[in-house]
């Protein structure tokens, strides 16, 4: 018997272990590399806009569902768990923050918290003209309550991107391309979402450019598109009987006959002043979690409202997305 002694044999198995070395290096790279960044978020619209410029680079959690009000939401223990795991933060200045963060901070000290509302100069919560404030105002003097719904005027939505942009960057410089290319997506998709409101907004009366809603959200809304909200309540707190009657008589004198309200709030008050008016009580939802069909949604809603007369213009002419 004639052993074979050529090393070509164990050359080839060298050769064959070295290549399994490398593909599994090489895959082990690519697996590190797909690994998304886990990212939270407080609102739903805020994932819409995280999601659009991180793409497949991003796990979004959002801690305050669509249907929760963000003023007195608290996470569950599963929130909580996943937030653990969480490297970036993007708050934008709901009151549900102001409780929260610090114990998000202290569950999760490596997260870096971006606020994407720095670079805006917000509005102050304003109340309606009937208020009475000695009723109602309790904060201190000098301390003036800022708007939070920033993400209801698409100009300061880009603003917000363009932080969330330079965080993604910042934390994943390797996809910065990525972050770069998503973010002119999300622009480009502002742009045309701003362009088809204000044509859809434009038939309706410079007289009929009031409308009354409980929850004072659409300030920055109503801002951006020559419209005037008139709010029921303010920080939470209904009206009482006398500023009921103010907010009644206020409706009649304006003439107006819808009173809007968002699902996420109590409706008492609102039905009531629309049973004094003979008016009717429709919904307007600024917590979408698709932003661009949400927009679209409150101002179709809003011309039919306010510009009955008016054929509405299709705001959904181009895909947003």
């Amino acid at each position: 018997m004639i052993l074979d002694r050529s090393p070509l044999p164990r050359l080839l198995a060298s050769r064959l272990v070295a290549t399994g070395l490398a593909l599994a290096g090489m895959f082990l790279s690519l697996n590190v590399q797909a690994a998304a960044l886990n990212v939270a978020v407080s609102i739903p619209p805020q994932a819409h806009f995280v999601e659009t410029i991180g793409g497949e680079h991003v796990d979004v959690q959002v801690m305050v569902p669509a249907n929760a009000e963000p003023v007195t939401y608290e996470p569950t223990p599963r929130q909580m768990t996943a937030l653990s795991r969480a490297e970036l933060y993007f708050s934008i200045g709901v009151p549900f923050e102001k409780g929260w963060l610090p114990r998000f901070r202290s569950a999760n000290p490596e997260m870096t918290v971006v606020d994407t509302v720095a670079t805006i100069q917000r509005r102050a919560m304003v109340a309606h003209s009937g208020h009475d404030h000695d009723e109602h105002d309790h904060h201190a003097p000098d301390e003036t309550v800022r708007d939070p719904h920033v993400w209801l005027s698409p100009p300061l939505v880009r603003l917000q991107a363009e932080t969330i942009r330079d965080a993604l960057i910042k934390a994943a410089p390797e996809r910065s391309a990525d972050f770069h290319r998503g973010f002119r997506q999300l622009a480009e998709q502002i742009n045309r979402l701003d362009n088809a409101i204000l044509d859809a907004l434009s038939g309706i009366d410079p007289d009929a450019r009031r409308f009354l809603v409980f929850h004072p959200a659409f300030g920055y809304f109503g801002a951006s598109y020559g419209l005037e909200q008139m709010p029921i309540e303010i920080e939470g707190k209904e009206p009482g009987p006398r500023e009921l009657a103010r907010i009644i008589e206020e409706a009649r004198d304006h003439r107006i006959r819808v009173i809007f309200i968002e699902p996420q709030f109590a409706q008492g008050a609102a039905r009531t002043i629309a049973r004094e008016i003979g008016g009717e009580v429709l919904t307007l939802d600024p917590l979408a979690r698709d932003w661009p069909a949400g927009m679209r949604a409150i101002a179709a809603t809003l011309v039919e409202a306010l510009a009955p007369s008016t054929p509405a213009t299709d705001t959904n002419h181009e895909d947003e997305h």
